[in-house]
């Protein structure tokens, strides 16, 4: 045998299997969609369970040159079962918590004020009790005392072939409260 018939047969054969593989990486793309579009919807039980409105200060290490600002800090209750979500071609989810309100200068604000990976079907049943949201709540706007809000979890399902896949639970709304009143020193 030649080294060109070789070479021939070699590159028959590499071309073969990078078909093979090929066809079955897009098997999987397509499939994964089907498979999370037949698993039942997540449960998902969200609330805020407290929220305290202050002045403070946005920016690196609270720059004391930046205006201060009104900012809200959340704790929220969830429980949701999120295993559904994974079957063989998920990696893992990416969870985030959105509050989505209206001002008068923008008809849609949406803060993001916690987020999470999930790797595993294990880790995909979440139960929290007054979690404290990572990211503070403040609007462009500097105002948001008294603001009502859906709150609303998102979660992103990150395949090992194919496309990524958004959704999210139904909206729970809440209200901000007032300004808190800051306190003095004097008696």
């Amino acid at each position: 045998m030649s080294l060109s018939t070789a070479l021939n047969r070699a590159n028959a054969v590499a071309s073969f299997f990078s078909s093979v593989f090929f066809a079955v990486l897009a098997v999987v793309a397509v499939t994964g969609p089907i498979l999370l579009h037949s698993a039942s919807t997540p449960d998902v039980k969200l609330a805020m369970a407290k929220a305290s409105v202050k002045m403070g200060r946005i920016g690196h290490y609270y720059d004391s040159r930046q205006p201060t600002t009104e900012m809200a800090t959340l704790h929220f209750d969830l429980k949701a079962d999120l295993s559904p979500l994974f079957n063989w071609n998920t990696k893992q989810l990416f969870v985030f918590l959105v509050a989505e309100y209206s001002t008068p200068s923008h008809v849609t604000n949406q803060v993001t004020l916690w987020d999470d990976i999930i790797t595993s079907k294990e880790d995909a049943v979440l139960s929290y009790r007054r979690k404290k949201a990572e990211y503070m709540f403040s609007d462009i706007s500097k105002k948001i005392s008294g603001i009502e809000a859906n709150l609303t979890l998102h979660w992103d399902v990150m395949p090992y072939v194919g496309v990524l896949i958004h959704d999210q639970s139904a909206p729970t709304k809440i209200q901000l409260p007032v300004l808190e009143a800051k306190k003095s020193g004097k008696n």
